[in-house]
């Protein structure tokens, strides 16, 4: 099961994000603050995606936990895309928990940082 990849096309799938950061979706890679021109997106797993809900001596889901940070030189972006995030993520059953928002006056950069916590159903569960 290909989490990122999941996260990955559920962002691009949606017009809006894909306009604002498309080529700027990244995968456990931050950008160094200088390429920060246009806003970014970094999706980072906090944790393996770890076996749940037991059933027949096997597990059936796993609970994975992801941060997404969105950085950018507007705080209106950060906020609008961070929040175009959030409902993109729960469309695809992964809840927002905790979080940082922060500004780096060095920089100038805004940054976003939310946890999203979901549980997927194995899809080799018709194989075992």
């Amino acid at each position: 099961m290909d989490v990122l990849g999941m996260i990955y096309d559920a962002l691009m799938a949606d017009p809006s994000i894909e306009e604002t950061a498309d080529g700027r979706i990244k995968f456990y890679e931050f950008p160094e603050t200088g390429e920060v021109k246009a806003p970014f997106i970094i999706i980072d797993p906090i944790n393996v995606p770890l076996p749940r809900d037991f059933a027949d001596n096997t597990w059936m889901t796993y609970d994975c936990l992801f941060q997404i940070d969105v950085w950018s030189k507007k705080r209106n972006t950060t906020r609008e895309l961070s929040g175009q995030i959030r409902h993109v993520m729960w469309n695809v059953g992964f809840s927002q928990g905790s979080g940082v928002d922060e500004w780096d006056k060095g920089t100038g950069i805004f940054r976003d940082a939310r946890r999203y916590r979901g549980k997927l159903y194995r899809d080799d569960l018709g194989t075992l």
